[in-house]
């Protein structure tokens, strides 16, 4: 850790991805236990996933 004082949200953001692991790892992509899985992933992009027509018919469909 360097000890700088973030002022930002992005600054405190991007000062997360510039430390290494709990692992000791430098890059947490690189580390098997800290980076997602594939299944990881994929739950992640269907959370995210911006599809209002799906979300609007299911209601429907429900009923």
């Amino acid at each position: 850790m360097s000890g700088r004082v973030c002022l930002s949200v992005d600054e405190a953001f991007q000062a997360g991805f510039e430390e290494p692991c709990q692992h000791l790892v430098p890059d947490p992509n690189d580390c098997p236990k800290c980076r997602l899985t594939e299944a990881e992933i994929r739950r992640v992009a269907v959370l995210l996933r911006n599809d209002p027509l799906a979300a609007s018919s299911t209601p429907a469909a429900a009923a």
